[in-house]
This record gives C-alpha cells, structure tokens and sequence, in this order.
C-alpha cells in the first residue's frame, strides 16, 4: 500500500493529487475535507462547552464530541482505503476478483459519504447550542462536509454503473439519492 496521506505533508498529499497517478484523487481529498470539518465541529463544540455562559448538559456536550471523532475516524480509514480499493479494482478488471474488486471501489466513498453525513447531521444538533460568535465556524464545518458528501457521492454514482446486477445498482442509487438530500438540505447556511 502506498504511504498513508496521514504521514505526510499536506503539501505533499497536495503533490500526489496533482501527480499523474491515478490515487489518491477525488474520494481520498474528499475524505480529508470531511474530516477536516469535523476537526472544526470538534473545535466549536469544545468552545462551546468551555463558555462561561455555558448552561448546557455537559452529557450531550461528550455524546457530540464522541460521535464527531467517531465519524472523522471513519473519514481518515476511507481516504487510505480507497487508493488501496482503487488500485485493487484497476488490477483485477478483467479477472475473476474484478466484481468483489469493484464492490469495495464502491463502499469505500459510499461509507466516507454516509461518515460525512452523519457529521451534517452532528452540526444540525450542534446549532442551539452555538453562539452567534462562532455560528460562522459551524457554518463553515457544515458546508465543507456537505460538499465532501456531494463529492464522494461522484465516484460511487461512477462506480455502480458498471455493476452488472441491477438491484445493487438500484439499491445503490437509493442510497445516493438519501444522501444527496441530506448534503443539499443540510442546515439553515
């Protein structure tokens, strides 16, 4: 497996994106967006918690703060998983292994999607609970996920058109569809 884009440089995740490989690409920044708005959620839930004026329930404060890594921990397995996922599936068109090959190629950005939704939906709770102060940051965690589901959403529509079997194929559109919604209709931003 190639170098984790976890161990190097965002200079040089930058490079490798830019690089004429085919990995990491769309799937693996994506996931690095979304995790990176969750970093910024985590952020904002932690100021939240440590306000003065803070008369909140300080459980909730740990259920948020514990799904958000949950869900980013997802993200950061998902964009290494995919240049191994891609890879593989490049390598086995035409084999045997190409429809399991394929399957993972698809499940990998499907699952780093549903993580970044699950994310939309950790801001949407996050909002009575956020000063107007830094609403902004919120805000910003919302729309880098949204556009992070949006984006992984890309490659799993691509992949599933060569699936062979139709009812994967149609249960995987329902899937996109749901998600789609909740990325497009995510918060009051």
């Amino acid at each position: 497996m190639a170098d984790s884009v976890w161990k190097s440089t965002l200079e040089n995740f930058r490079e490798r994106l830019a690089g004429r490989e085919s990995v990491p690409a769309g799937v693996s920044a994506a996931a690095v967006a979304a995790s990176l708005g969750l970093s910024l959620l985590i952020k904002v839930v932690k100021i939240v918690s440590q306000r003065r004026d803070f008369q909140g329930d300080p459980a909730q404060i740990e259920v948020l703060l514990a799904a958000a890594r949950a869900e980013s921990g997802k993200l950061v397995l998902c964009a290494d998983e995919d240049i191994v996922a891609f890879a593989e599936y490049m390598s086995s068109r035409g084999t045997p292994a190409e429809p399991a090959a394929l399957q993972r190629a698809i499940q990998t950005p499907l699952g780093a999607a549903c993580a970044a939704a699950a994310g939309l939906q950790l801001c949407a709770e996050a909002i009575p609970l956020t000063p107007a102060s830094i609403a902004p940051d919120l805000g910003t965690a919302a729309l880098i996920l949204a556009g992070s589901v949006r984006a992984l959403l890309l490659s799993v529509e691509s992949n599933a058109l060569r699936l062979t079997d139709r009812e994967s194929r149609d249960q995987i559109a329902r899937e996109v569809d749901v998600l789609k919604l909740l990325a497009r209709n995510h918060q009051p931003w």
